[in-house]
């Protein structure tokens, strides 16, 4: 039986990988999905806290970080002591958040925090990015904001890049880029980046066959 730790963004909660572990579940696997958003409230430090929140759900064979938790699969990986690890249409890791990332907060904050994500794209945009009534009631109820600073806060990246094991999983041309670097560095490559970023939400059946 194999055991599984997904990996949450910073900017939403657990909720948004459940449908996913549960159809990992349904296939005879272990899952972890631990609630880190303690780990963001404020910026300094969020790292370490971030990696030893994931470490406290228990060792784990394969880890899977969506989104922005790309940015720490490295550490968390090590700290599980993983075997695989998959980016799952997420950030590959150098330390920084790219650039782009900084222009998209930038007008987004008020009294000194980020906007919860799921305000990012106008009232009624999350009925269209998730369908399902209950799945988009339980990501809502997660929402939160970011410190002013959050992405300002360098990642440690362990040395010895995990490439044996690496996987990336492209679901959206939002992450294009990612996974055109992780094709140059030799991983493997799944799912041909037409669909939609929460596809791990609402197609978990399409996403866990893309784990491999």
């Amino acid at each position: 039986m194999v055991t599984w730790l997904l990996v949450h963004p910073p900017l939403l909660g657990p909720a948004v990988l459940r449908p996913l572990a549960d159809e990992l579940r349904a296939r005879g696997a272990t899952v972890a999905v631990p609630d880190l958003r303690g780990a963001v409230r404020t910026a300094q430090g969020w790292p370490r806290r971030w990696v030893d929140g994931a470490a406290r759900a228990g060792p784990a064979e394969v880890v899977v970080g969506f989104s922005g938790a790309g940015i720490t699969l490295p550490a968390v990986a090590a700290a599980v002591r993983a075997r695989r690890v998959v980016w799952l249409d997420a950030v590959l890791a150098d330390g920084t958040w790219p650039e782009e990332v900084r222009r998209l907060v930038a007008p987004l904050v008020r009294d000194g925090r980020i906007a919860d994500w799921t305000t990012w794209w106008g009232p009624d945009a999350m009925t269209g990015l998730l369908p399902d009534e209950r799945l988009r009631a339980a990501v809502l109820a997660e929402g939160h904001e970011l410190p002013v600073d959050f992405f300002d806060v360098p990642v440690p990246v362990p040395p010895g890049r995990p490439d044996a094991g690496a996987r990336y999983v492209h679901l959206s041309p939002a992450y294009d880029g990612d996974a055109a670097a992780a094709r140059g560095r030799g991983w493997p490559v799944a799912g041909d980046g037409t669909g939609e970023h929460l596809d791990v939400a609402n197609h978990p059946r399409r996403v866990a066959d893309l784990l491999g």
